[in-house]
């Protein structure tokens, strides 16, 4: 009966995070010959046994755990980071890789975490090569090597994928990805493709040529509110109407169009949302699901396009699916105002329901939000010039990736604290 529950819940990352969490702590108290700890977690998960070179690095990895000191010491945390890197990434496969870094970032090491992803990212690549390789892993294959910056693999496999059966507008969802990312023209209207609705047109009459200010939800005392204002449009998310968001002197008075995630559309729906969306250009929702809350006849009401099929087994958050999808209408520029990529967790008064609980940012890490998935996205926006942003925003990009990780780490992982 455990086989089958197991096997139904196996698609559950915050599950198979718990299962490993576990494994976790029960090694640090097992006797070293002993321990099956790993061994049974992927045995639930339906993946193959861990080979020897890992269960050493899985052992390294629990002794430090098990220290339980007042402060671990840089040199602990950095061996068991050299010893992930000397693996070779088909030691296991993507996905196993993927829980493992999940398990990092749970216990609070974020560089070495990553380390464990970067070999998820090239187990991707390599099983994509394979003559066989199914379309998901293909597409897995093709996001590596976006992410990497290996476009013309990335543009390979997408004609791989095509062949396979991957639906038309995906593919030109991908070709138009590809050169927004690789900053090259975008020959045949491949953009302009993916307006595939008149509500899509419509929104593109909006925004093309427009200067666009994207408001994020971090409090400040920078007094960018007069500069937001100036712009063409004004875009926040989760507007529930009032003055909430609309600080003349941090985050501009304006909101023009507002984007909403699942839970802020059903907010929204549970309120009289009508005299709410009068005052707004558009609406747009994530998803389906969030539309599926409004009735069809709305005016000026849209859901963007996903890019989760691409995704490698997480979501986009707020901000980056709101850059890409406006990046798709062809803007004059895209600034950045008001967020730091999770580096503080606070929030303007007023952003979330009054009875709507603290962010766990761990777990939304975990469960929902690679954070390297959303800085590398911004990063490599930000780097080509498709987007800037205020002095904060332009600090956090300029830092790369390990000194992000590095600060993710202090505001969220193992500090000067033992590990779970």
């Amino acid at each position: 009966m455990a086989f089958f529950s197991d096997f139904r819940r196996r698609k559950d990352r915050w599950w198979r995070y718990g299962i490993l969490k576990q494994a976790y702590q029960q090694a640090q108290h097992a006797e070293e010959a002993n321990d099956q700890s790993l061994s049974h977690a992927f045995k639930r998960f339906g993946y193959k046994a861990p080979p020897g070179e890992l269960l050493a690095v899985w052992q390294r990895l629990t002794e430090v755990g098990a220290l339980r000191c007042t402060a671990l010491s840089e040199q602990a945390i950095t061996g068991v980071e050299r010893a992930i890197a000397d693996l070779p990434a088909t030691t296991i496969n993507a996905m196993a890789w993927l829980d493992l870094y999940r398990l990092g970032l749970g216990i609070g090491l974020f560089l070495p975490a990553n380390r464990f992803r970067d070999k998820a990212i090239a187990a991707m690549l390599v099983r994509s090569q394979q003559a066989r390789a199914s379309l998901n892993e293909l597409t897995a294959g093709c996001y590596a090597a976006i992410e990497t910056e290996n476009y013309q693999r990335a543009n390979d496999l997408l004609e791989r994928m095509k062949s396979r059966g991957l639906d038309q507008s995906r593919y030109d969802q991908g070709r138009w990805l590809l050169q927004l990312f690789s900053a090259q023209p975008t020959p045949g209207g491949h953009h302009r493709k993916l307006d595939d609705t008149t509500v899509d047109a419509e929104f593109r009459k909006e925004l093309q040529g427009r200067n666009l200010a994207l408001v994020g939800p971090v409090a400040t005392k920078a007094m960018n509110g007069s500069e937001i204002d100036a712009n063409d449009l004004v875009i926040k998310f989760g507007y529930r109407g009032g003055d909430t968001g609309r600080d003349p002197a941090t985050q501009g008075e304006r909101v023009d169009i507002s984007y909403y995630n699942n839970k802020q559309a059903q907010q929204l729906s549970q309120m009289p949302y009508t005299g709410v969306l009068a005052s707004l250009r558009w609406a747009v929702f994530n998803n389906h699901k969030g539309r599926s809350f409004f009735p069809k006849e709305l005016n000026s009401v849209r859901q963007l396009a996903s890019l989760q099929w691409l995704m490698p087994d997480t979501h986009l958050n707020a901000g980056p699916n709101a850059v890409l999808d406006l990046l798709r209408f062809g803007p004059g520029s895209l600034k950045v105002f008001n967020t730091d990529m999770m580096l503080s967790s606070g929030r303007f008064a007023g952003y979330k329901a009054p009875d709507e609980k603290p962010i766990d940012y761990t777990r939304s890490f975990i469960k929902t939000h690679d954070p390297v998935v959303q800085f590398l996205i911004l990063n490599r926006l930000w780097t080509v010039g498709h987007i800037s942003g205020d002095e904060r925003f332009e600090a956090v990009m300029a830092m790369g990736l390990e000194q992000y990780l590095l600060q993710l780490q202090e505001a969220y992982g193992a500090r000067k604290q033992a590990l779970i």
